[in-house]
């Protein structure tokens, strides 16, 4: 026998320790994830490639299904003020209740506007792949939005 007081300690003590440290640390990082998600916006994640593509972003109130909508605020652009027809507004993807959306528009035909379509990428066709996207207007989608003024608008 030595008197080497590490040889004292029960065999897998050391690992024991090691096992309860791992097990702490992990179910500490399942918890922090947790938090994360629970505080986590739920809001949509704005389009990058609409506001590149957009002529004009409005915030509109949408009293409902069909193709009319009143501009509430224009962000930036050539759209007019008061009732626009907007031809594509029942297709989009995102339109729910009656109330306030950011809206990315292109001119269409006779005063009519249209909602930016999902974009092609280089080496994909997106063709007639997805509705056009409209956000409900929040405190979060407004800051995206912010951020996402192109330069010299």
């Amino acid at each position: 026998m030595s008197n080497d007081p590490r040889n004292d300690e029960k065999p897998g003590a050391a690992g024991r320790v090691r096992l309860f440290l791992a097990v702490a640390l992990f179910v500490g990082w399942l918890a922090w994830l947790g938090y994360a998600a629970v505080r986590k916006s739920h809001d949509p994640i704005v389009s990058h490639v609409q506001a590149a593509v957009a002529t004009a972003v409005v915030v509109a109130d949408v009293p409902g299904p069909g193709t009319t909508a009143t501009v509430v605020e224009k962000l930036w652009g050539d759209a007019p003020d008061g009732a626009i027809t907007v031809v594509n507004l029942p297709d989009a993807q995102g339109l729910g209740e009656p109330g306030k959306y950011l809206l990315y528009l292109l001119p269409y035909r006779d005063g009519a506007w249209r909602v930016v379509e999902p974009q092609r990428s280089p080496g994909n066709d997106r063709t007639g792949f997805g509705k056009p996207l409209v956000y409900p207007w929040t405190d979060d989608v407004r800051k995206q939005a912010e951020r996402l003024v192109p330069a010299g608008k």
